[in-house]
């Protein structure tokens, strides 16, 4: 698998790109609208095709509407509530109204999978490829915090960082030019890591020193942390032409890939 090209958007970035009309820009969350700036920063660069395939990892989800359907339903009992955060705060929303704003046509899916969601959604990639039910996949991984999940998660979260938000969108191909992704670990100078919280963060440092690599954790390069901040922390390392292990660990859970040299 190929990483062909890849963009990043932070919370205070979003701006209405000229391929969205501005009355689905109003109506769309604040995550769907984050998204589709990393995503503009890539069409800048290359088109996506119709068949291209789509997932979003998230572990918070588009918590402004989800909160905003809360407490319409607070405010007006349930036949009150209103449909409108409600179709943004369910699972698949921002990633079924994404593709229906490409007109893409392939798979489209959502991974919750906390602080292992990137390289879970590599490895979905990577699956959809081999079956050749597509030849490029989207993958997107972020957050979008409203300032009541900030608040609740940086006082449940025992995080060395503060607690952000931000998404990256790269473009995965079976073959063709760009950087080799491979599954599992492999000999590499550096690594990079999303980061934990707890014993996860440890086990990231110790991983790191078994190998001798040199760490990277997107915490530090980002100056702010959340589950699925890794693939926005890899451009600072890219501009090296070198191997990066990429490593994500959610207490027990353990993920691990390989991005090699530019090909």
């Amino acid at each position: 698998m190929r990483l062909s090209d890849h963009a990043v958007a932070l919370d205070h970035e979003p701006s209405r790109a000229a391929w969205i009309p501005a009355g689905a820009w109003r109506r769309h969350d604040p995550l769907t609208r984050l998204a589709c700036t990393a995503i503009d920063r890539l069409q800048q660069r290359e088109r996506l095709g119709p068949d291209t395939a789509l997932v979003l990892t998230t572990s918070y989800g588009a918590v402004h509407a989800t909160k905003r359907f809360v407490d319409s339903m607070l405010s007006y009992g349930d036949k009150g509530a209103s449909p409108t955060p409600f179709t943004a705060s369910v699972h698949n929303g921002s990633a079924g109204a994404i593709g229906q704003l490409l007109d893409l046509h392939g798979p489209c899916t959502t991974l919750s999978q906390g602080g292992t969601g990137c390289l879970a959604a590599l490895r979905w990639a990577q699956l959809q490829l081999d079956a050749g039910r597509c030849d490029t996949v989207l993958l997107l991984a972020g957050e979008c915090h409203s300032p009541w999940s900030s608040q609740v998660v940086s006082e449940l979260s025992p995080s060395r960082w503060p607690i952000g938000s931000g998404m990256s969108a790269t473009v995965l191909r079976a073959s063709g030019p760009g950087r080799v992704l491979r599954s599992g670990e492999h000999p590499a100078p550096r690594c990079l890591d999303g980061g934990g919280l707890g014993s996860s963060e440890a086990r990231l440092a110790r991983d790191a020193a078994a190998q001798q690599q040199l760490r990277s954790c997107a915490g530090d390069l980002l100056g702010a942390w959340w589950p699925t901040a890794t693939l926005a922390a890899l451009p600072a390392l890219l501009a090296a032409d070198e191997a990066i292990q990429l490593r994500e660990r959610d207490g027990l859970d353990h993920l691990a890939w390989w991005c090699g040299p530019a090909v």
